[in-house]
């Protein structure tokens, strides 16, 4: 008789899916480990299936393997979308969706569940870079062709998602600066998804725990804090210099 089957064998680093996005897409693969991380710390806070959700948050983009180099975090600096129209780029990058459901479908040992969560976290938001390149009348031209999220794990998964990608471009650029930055970031962040529609299926009272659950964990990862006024004066003598 073999051994139990556990979720948790699904995002082991040996397993086929995670060595293709590893070495495929090592961009993506360390998007997805900050996702899994941020998915686990909410899920502990509402009382979710923490390993259901790190095998969500592992598999969100695994369909990038098909093609690394359409996406920001493989690229190394050398962006293919900057020669191509914007309605091409929205093709390559909205189809690592459908792929991604392709791929989960091949492994019989994903609960269905997880595909549906996964399948959701982009809802059917604005691809919001190339619609702003091209101006279009409509934003429809520009949105996922996905459902929105239909579950409180479906919508922790696309929150989670979202704060990670923009956290990461923020730290980036050196936006962050003080500590209320990082507040500021996710109030900007999950704000936008609930004036788009998307976090219906989530109740008040979860968005105010998810909210300051990743509050700390950004908090924890970039480790800011406010300089004591010591810190400030050293500063502006430094300034002096």
């Amino acid at each position: 008789m073999g051994e139990e089957f556990s979720l948790k064998d699904l995002i082991d680093p040996k397993h086929s899916m995670m060595e293709c996005l590893r070495t495929k897409a090592p961009g993506t693969y360390k998007h997805s480990q900050n996702v899994a991380n941020f998915v686990e710390a909410v899920a502990i806070e509402l009382d979710l299936d923490t390993d259901a959700m790190r095998v969500a948050a592992m598999y969100h983009d695994i369909g990038k393997c098909n093609f690394p180099k359409g996406f920001s975090e493989n690229q190394n600096g050398k962006n293919i979308h900057d020669g191509i129209d914007p309605i091409q780029s929205y093709t390559i990058i909205t189809k690592h969706v459908g792929d991604t459901v392709l791929k989960m479908i091949g492994i019989k040992e994903i609960p269905r569940k997880v595909i549906e969560w996964v399948s959701q976290h982009h809802g059917d938001t604005v691809l919001q870079f190339f619609f702003d390149k091209e101006k279009p009348e409509k934003d429809f031209k520009y949105r996922y062709r996905s459902d929105k999220p239909q579950s409180t794990e479906a919508a922790v998964l696309m929150i989670c998602d979202s704060v990670e990608a923009k956290a990461r471009s923020y730290a980036s650029n050196g936006k962050f600066e003080k500590t209320s930055d990082i507040e500021e970031l996710i109030l900007m962040t999950v704000g936008r998804l609930e004036m788009d529609g998307q976090l219906d299926s989530v109740l008040t009272g979860h968005l105010r725990v998810i909210k300051q659950t990743l509050i700390n964990e950004l908090n924890s990862m970039y480790h800011k804090r406010e300089l004591y006024p010591e810190d400030k004066e050293k500063d502006e003598e430094k300034d002096k210099e």
